[in-house]
């Protein structure tokens, strides 16, 4: 039901998306989605959350990895396999991240807890002697700057038809890159 509703809000638009359409797709009863979901921005909120928990779980499946440029190279490309395996999770997800409601608040946390991953991340690159701590108040720009990077990419990806897995994968990388040369540098200077 997630899967079909999420289609169908990022096809149609969430405000005319109905209830009776999502669930005449499924092929369930309108009261069986309200009993699972308690309303439409229920059902939104469900969609987000699935999202985030998947975005999470992959990231801390790929925090193993001893060396961070691997770390965070994996996370760019899982980041962007999603975008292109479930690009209507991935626009219901941060269409909704706009305002003060509930559910943007709710995916302001996932997005915090990626930044925290990230910066962390970040920080590793720092050299023998330079505390943890003070390595991530230092690089925490260069995490939203990924961030921001990443979203506005994913937003360029979905109105620029044809551009190949491979290709969004290879700048995307690219981009990673420069900013892990930069991390180095900013790290270096302390």
């Amino acid at each position: 039901m997630l899967d079909v509703a999420a289609e169908m809000f990022a096809e149609r638009g969430f405000h005319a998306t109905s209830m009776d359409d999502i669930a005449a797709a499924c092929g369930v009863t309108k009261p069986m989605l309200y009993s699972y979901f308690g309303s439409k921005p229920g059902l939104r909120a469900a969609i987000v959350e699935r999202t985030g928990t998947f975005l999470i779980n992959a990231l801390m499946a790929v925090s193993t990895e001893p060396d961070p440029r691997t770390r965070l190279a994996r996370t760019v490309t899982m980041l962007v396999g999603f975008l292109y395996r479930d690009t209507a999770r991935w626009q219901i997800a941060f269409s909704a991240m706009k305002g003060e409601s509930e559910l943007a608040q709710q995916i302001m946390g996932f997005r915090r807890a990626v930044l925290d991953i990230t910066a962390m991340t970040f920080a590793d690159f720092r050299p023998p002697g330079l505390a943890a701590a003070t390595a991530r108040a230092r690089v925490t720009p260069y995490a939203y700057a990924l961030m921001g990077a990443a979203e506005s990419g994913a937003e360029w990806w979905l109105a620029t038809p044809g551009i190949s897995l491979e290709e969004t994968e290879r700048m995307a990388l690219n981009v990673l890159d420069a900013l892990i040369g930069v991390v180095r540098r900013e790290l270096g200077s302390i």
